[in-house]
């Protein structure tokens, strides 16, 4: 409708600001690229993603996008002819994407440094620690216990070392004393606070990490200057989320990838969700971008 070609002009030109997104890998990489179109979530396995609606959605985006027929493998066939850094500079340009931010703690089968994404892009914030990124949502909860003692953390990081291997922090005394004292280092140096929230996990309990969890930590007095940003918006509470960055000036929303959009009416209703509460200048937009070139352009487009 000609009432909306002025938004319409405006957001299709809007250079994008990547404020959460991983390491692209190598085309030999052993991280599967059928992981670039689906998240894992609750029990689905990679096997049957192809069945969803939201990998047929995701496809379709980046079939036009390459001109190719319909299909995974004409997708797959297109990046190898045009080289890992053709396709991701189409990617990126499509996404507008002029400033990314990397968190590359997470490993990957042949990993790309930093170095490599600043041909992708003006600004790769690769030289200096911009932000904090904690995943104590999907492994203690947000009911951050703010009185928790040193003794108390000594005790649960003995537990932690004492189980058996693999080691998970996951034990909520040890995660609680660590993650305020990061809290203190952020705002010591002015730096934001992202928490991550993950749907990747089949056996995660979700509701620890509902954000109103976090009504204790955001009425303690230490941390009203600290900012936090809830990444994904904290999805599936994105209502919760919305609220509590209309109350609380230290929450943040930053959204992208990992809130699913089966189809257009979905996604219109969570981008309403998340504006219903929250005031528009405290919500942002990431890509969640990872391994591959187009999940930044899928979590942006």
């Amino acid at each position: 409708m000609e009432k909306f070609e002025e938004l319409k002009r405006a957001v299709e030109s809007v250079e994008m600001v990547d404020a959460h997104a991983h390491n692209i890998v190598a085309l030999d990489s052993n991280v599967p690229f059928l992981n670039c179109f689906s998240e894992s979530i609750g029990g689905k396995t990679l096997s049957d993603s192809p069945n969803s609606v939201d990998f047929q959605v995701n496809l379709n985006e980046i079939c036009e996008l390459y001109g190719t027929s319909l299909s995974l493998d004409a997708v797959e066939e297109s990046r190898r002819c045009l080289g890992l850094e053709a396709s991701a500079a189409v990617c990126f340009k499509a996404a507008r994407i002029v400033i990314l931010l990397i968190d590359d703690g997470i490993k990957l089968d042949k990993k790309l440094d930093i170095k490599w994404h600043e041909s992708l892009v003006p600004t790769v914030e690769g030289d200096k620690v911009v932000a904090f990124k904690s995943i104590i949502a999907h492994r203690s909860g947000l009911a951050i216990n703010t009185e928790v003692t040193q003794k108390e953390a000594e005790e649960g990081l003995n537990d932690i070392l004492s189980a058996r291997k693999p080691v998970r922090i996951s034990n909520k005394s040890f995660s609680d004393y660590i993650f305020m004292h990061a809290l203190e280092v952020t705002q010591n140096f002015n730096l934001p606070m992202q928490i991550d929230t993950s749907l990747e996990e089949k056996d995660l309990d979700l509701r620890p990490g509902n954000p109103l969890n976090l009504r204790n930590l955001l009425e303690d007095t230490r941390f009203t200057k600290n900012r936090l940003v809830l990444l994904h918006a904290s999805f599936p509470f994105l209502k919760e989320a919305s609220y509590l960055a209309s109350v609380y000036p230290q929450v943040y929303l930053d959204f992208g990838l990992r809130i699913p959009k089966p189809n257009f009416n979905g996604l219109v209703s969570s981008v309403k969700e998340i504006l219903d509460l929250a005031p528009i200048n405290k919500v942002m937009i990431n890509s969640s971008g990872i391994a591959f070139a187009e999940r930044f352009y899928l979590g942006i487009a």
